[in-house]
């Protein structure tokens, strides 16, 4: 039911100070001294549902060593939980995106099933606390916790990465599930302003959007023979594929390629055709399969690929092979024109450190790197692509309009249900022109501006001691 994660990176603090320049870095440890005396003798604690898959967890892995090399005393919990539970989180996620998902009710009986669940829970952390410790609680799946365990420790904090532009009934239904849940809160967190409800507006509310973490395995600069080596094994060139494991140097750290993706295709791209790619999970609001239909109908060049986890891989989330296995439906329903066209990918997550190299060099290899969300809390994967000097286009969604501004550092199509203006839009992505390279350079010098791991720890920082 609880689990104390074990991180899968170093925290690589000397680079980041380096790249941040010497006043960010005085603030980062300025920051860092603060939350330690804070703390005095306690833990600050992330909690959340999975230690694999998604931005929370990849943020984790990074934030954990960071706040560690700064002399913080940080950890990350990761709480299970069965069927019923992650089939009522599900339902909570789908309804604060606006939608009640798989229909069923979030009431009474709902609400007495996770709290009696999340106090399995609570017994468990309950023994690793101290009253000095203080709680970072991410998403749905914890907030149950924080009447549970407020009385054990310093403060409770409650951070959301979800959530609707525009509250919608499903959206209300859910609120009103979390919300008596927050009263004894000591603060929320939201990735954008305008994802707080307005029931909420008189809380105290941090705004903090996720950050990049540049120098892990998933967003480091790669060597051109590593990237070869990676598209083969992803089914995204004509050389031979790699027949046995590789070990590859990234950043001074050794990375083996041991396990292979999953590729439905009718074959890679041709030398030279330029790359569109969507990296996801297999979910509805990421609209993989929308993606698929718009390339497939308004984009009249180029190449697709489809790039998600192992669905069996994402405990939190009961979903994902059925938008998996809808997207490769789709897909075997094209003529054979269009099939040839498209890559269906499923990587491995057995290793994360593996996967996050397979995505850095598919992303480094598109022209064009797409996030058609139907809603979205903030979208990591944008932010990842545009930190590679991308063209990202993507639906103006959530915290996606507070990324990318249209036609500056990057592409926004208004309605992500709008197909045609969205091929048009990938169609110009997709054009090697001296407007999309300085696009490119625009985006990545956002995201080295606003969204870096320092600016983490220094709102959490001003946040505990307000």
């Amino acid at each position: 039911m609880l689990t104390v994660q074990a991180t899968a990176n170093t925290a690589d603090r000397e680079a980041l100070e380096a790249l941040i320049g010497p006043d960010r870095a005085t603030e980062l440890r300025s920051a860092a001294d603060t939350i330690r005396e804070r703390l005095g003798g306690g833990t600050l604690w992330h909690v959340n549902s999975t230690g694999a898959g998604g931005g929370v967890a990849e943020m984790l892995h990074t934030a954990i060593p960071l706040y560690t090399s700064l002399g913080v005393r940080a950890k990350w919990a990761v709480i299970g939980g069965d069927d019923r539970f992650f089939s009522i989180t599900k339902r909570l996620y789908g309804a604060l995106y606006g939608s009640i998902g798989d229909g069923g009710t979030l009431g009474d009986e709902e609400r007495a099933d996770y709290l009696r669940h999340l106090g399995v829970v609570a017994d468990a952390f309950r023994e690793l606390l101290t009253p000095d410790d203080i709680l970072i609680l991410h998403d749905f799946q914890t907030t149950g916790l924080i009447d549970l365990l407020g009385k054990d420790v310093a403060a409770t904090y409650w951070r959301c990465h979800v959530g609707v532009d525009e509250q919608t009934e499903a959206s209300s239904l859910g609120w009103d599930f979390l919300t008596p849940m927050l009263d004894h809160a000591d603060g929320l967190i939201f990735s954008v302003d305008w994802h707080v409800p307005e029931r909420l507006r008189e809380r105290a509310v941090t705004i903090l959007p996720p950050f990049v973490a540049p120098f892990i395995a998933k967003n480091t600069d790669l060597a051109p023979d590593v990237i070869a080596d990676v598209l083969t094994r992803c089914g995204l060139s004509a050389a031979p594929p790699a027949t046995r494991p590789t070990t590859v140097d990234v950043g001074g750290r050794a990375i083996h390629l041991n396990h292979a993706a999953t590729v439905v295709s009718a074959g890679p791209p041709e030398p030279g055709q330029p790359l569109a790619a969507q990296i996801s999970r297999w979910d509805r609001l990421k609209d993989m399969h929308g993606v698929l239909a718009a390339f497939t109908t308004f984009v009249p060049e180029g190449y697709l690929a489809l790039v998600g986890p192992d669905p069996a891989s994402i405990p939190d989330d009961i979903e994902q092979g059925v938008w998996f296995q809808r997207c490769v439906t789709d897909w075997q329903a094209l003529p054979p024109d269009l099939r040839s066209r498209v890559a269906i990918i499923c990587l491995p997550m057995a290793d994360l450190s593996e996967n996050a190299l397979l995505v850095n060099a598919i992303q480094r290899s598109a022209t064009t790197v797409t996030q058609k969300s139907l809603v979205e809390g903030f979208g990591l994967t944008v932010a990842e692509a545009m930190f590679k000097g991308r063209v990202v286009v993507a639906s103006a969604v959530g915290g996606i309009r507070a990324q990318i501004t249209h036609g500056d550092t990057g592409l926004l199509v208004e309605d992500p249900t709008d197909l045609a203006a969205f091929g048009a839009l990938v169609t110009k992505a997709l054009r090697d022109t001296p407007e999309n390279h300085t696009m490119g350079v625009r985006a990545r010098e956002r995201v080295l501006t606003n969204f870096l791991p320092d600016r983490e720890i220094v709102t959490t920082a001003e946040m505990i001691t307000a």
